[in-house]
């Protein structure tokens, strides 16, 4: 079995035709001998039964006109069992046998002598050679025997021929998905199976295909990503990095070069916390422990935390909380809310409005954070929960963001099996939609 694993499909295709060809005709043999031999059998019994009452009758006439078993009419019965390849004798009612040349042996057939109505004996004969069978229908089984060999071997040679036109035509393809394969695997992202017109090997290229971009739209993103953290990293720590040469220079009076030292140790703290975080999100099924919570309970912690800012900044902050259980973690999901309201908060100017809403939709928990800020353009929509995307200028830097909140959103969400939608309308504000199954 471990031999026949290590041949290639093609071989393993044509040994399976082959064999299927030679099991075919084998049985097509075997019954064809099955069927064949007892009819054959059977001509040739009914074929010397024949024969025994004609002879039966021959030897009436012959005794009846010899008047019994003289040697003269012995010598006739025995010029006529010649003439018909047969040996003969007659068996007496009295258990005596008239001999008449060589005597039968092998397969044998009888039939009564009747001369004037009165049973004299039976004639027993069988053929010269003892044989059931005649030389013809003996010749007629072994030309049959040979047909069947001889259609064996055509048998095998045509499931040759097709084993290799079919294994070639059907491996054809499957070495396609193999290339691509290996070349996905030695890091050629760009690679492309060439889709076939076999329904399950198009099906299957067309999935290997879409991996293939999966892969090569992962490994842009990685590389965006690394060079987007890059400049993060770099921003601060050039920042620090000229404070501590103004320090040293005496350049900048040094209260207020502390504190910019520490607005941006504390920019790049904020920062290596996000992607902390990020990372945390990236695997929930590790962390989360999940409970029967109210969402409501959640979000009403989170907004008294924000309450605070959101007066000292001028924006309107309204809450509209009712009951909505879930299973989820209360750490995980509070980080999703104060995400999203921190991030309201830092995109809607003063006299804006933020508002805060937890309600049931039908057997779900929604929960919806709305504000009147600077709004997403459609365009960018789609890539706002991309980590470090930012696409509109004036979500810039300044606003002290670093554009991993709302992937750490979306990755959360996912792990409680929810779903975040967003609408947005640029200039009149955003609203975030988060969809959690009812517990």
């Amino acid at each position: 079995m471990t031999r026949l694993a290590r041949l290639s499909l093609r071989v393993r295709l044509a040994l399976a035709l082959v064999a299927v060809a030679v099991l075919a005709v084998a049985l097509a043999a075997l019954l064809g001998n099955l069927g064949l031999e007892p009819r054959l059998n059977d001509a040739a019994h009914a074929r010397l039964s024949t024969s025994a009452e004609h002879t039966a009758q021959l030897t009436a006439t012959v005794y009846a006109d010899a008047g019994g078993w003289s040697k003269a009419a012995r010598e006739e019965l025995a010029h006529i069992a010649a003439l018909d390849g047969l040996r003969m004798a007659v068996r007496l009612p009295d258990s005596r046998v008239v001999a008449i040349g060589p005597a039968p042996s092998g397969a044998t057939a009888q039939a009564p002598v009747v001369v004037r109505g009165q049973r004299i004996g039976t004639v027993v004969i069988s053929t010269e050679s003892g044989a059931l069978l005649t030389a013809p229908e003996r010749h007629l089984r072994g030309s049959l025997d040979r047909l069947h060999l001889a259609a064996a071997g055509a048998a095998v040679l045509a499931a040759l021929v097709i084993a290799a036109l079919f294994a070639e035509t059907f491996t054809r393809p499957l070495r396609r998905l193999r290339s691509t394969a290996e070349r996905l695997e030695r890091g050629e992202l760009e690679a492309r199976v060439e889709l076939g017109n076999e329904p399950e090997m198009h099906a299957l290229g067309r999935a290997l295909n879409r991996l293939a971009e999966t892969l090569e739209h992962e490994e842009e993103l990685r590389k965006a990503s690394v060079a987007d953290l890059a400049h993060e990293l770099r921003t601060p720590v050039n920042g620090l990095l000229a404070r501590i040469e103004a320090a040293e220079d005496e350049v900048l009076p040094l209260p207020e070069n502390l504190a910019a030292m520490h607005d941006e140790a504390l920019r790049l703290a904020r920062l290596l916390d996000d992607l902390a975080r990020l990372g945390d999100a990236e695997r929930p099924g590790l962390l989360l422990e999940k409970q029967s919570l109210d969402v409501a309970e959640v979000a009403r912690a989170v907004a008294d935390s924000f309450a605070p800012r959101f007066k000292e900044a001028g924006i309107s902050f309204e809450v509209a909380l009712e009951s909505a259980l879930v299973r989820g973690d209360p750490g995980r999901l509070e980080q999703i809310v104060a995400n999203l309201v921190s991030n309201a908060l830092r995109y809607t100017e003063a006299d804006g409005r933020v508002t805060l809403t937890v309600r049931l939709a039908g057997n779900d928990a929604l929960l919806e954070v709305a504000d009147t800020g600077i709004g997403i353009a459609p365009e960018d929509l789609r890539h706002i929960f991309t980590r470090f995307w930012r696409g509109d200028p004036s979500r810039s830097r300044s606003t002290g963001g670093t554009g991993i909140g709302l992937a750490i959103v979306r990755e959360l969400v996912r792990a409680h099996d929810g779903r975040i939608d967003v609408d947005s309308t640029p200039g009149r504000g955003s609203r975030f939609r988060v969809t959690l199954p009812g517990g």
